[in-house]
């Protein structure tokens, strides 16, 4: 179930963060809209679009293919961990926006907030079966080996 979370949150990822790429403005504009600002009327450098596209598309679209990659390979487990904090700091980052802008949050804001605190948790959690499994699996190839060489030498 919690793998089953995790790949829906991991192809959100990359879903939203290719939908960055091809159109920053589009984003902005819509982000605006669900946080309740008002349209940005201004110009956005082709640096400024850059930057977007770079953190919240390439760096959210990574989030989500390496989280993809490592959930159901215990060899890949410990790249779980990193991501958990990955999620953890940006929702700890958006809720800060609570005490240091005013203390009132967007529909959209919470919601965010709930996803990447409950994301970062299921990393974590899902991270830790891994660990074990992968070191099961070991103990058992440690075992089985042990056996083998005690059976050689008798």
């Amino acid at each position: 179930m919690i793998r089953h979370l995790l790949l829906l949150v991991a192809l959100g990822n990359i879903g939203f963060g290719v939908w960055v790429m091809i159109e920053p403005r589009m984003v902005i504009d819509q982000m605006l809209e669900w946080q309740g600002s008002e349209p940005y009327s201004g110009v956005l450098s082709a640096a400024s679009l850059g930057e977007m596209r770079a953190l919240m598309g390439g760096l959210v679209t990574m989030l989500g293919v390496v989280t993809v990659r490592a959930l159901w390979n215990p060899i890949y487990a410990t790249w779980l961990q990193p991501l958990a904090w990955c999620y953890l700091g940006t929702a700890l980052a958006r809720a800060s926006s609570y005490l240091l802008d005013g203390g009132s949050f967007s529909r959209y804001t919470f919601i965010c907030v709930a996803i990447e605190g409950s994301t970062a948790l299921l990393l974590g959690i899902h991270c830790q079966r891994l660990l074990r499994e992968h070191e099961e699996l070991e103990d058992e190839e440690d075992l089985e080996d042990s056996e083998e060489m005690y059976e050689e030498e008798f």
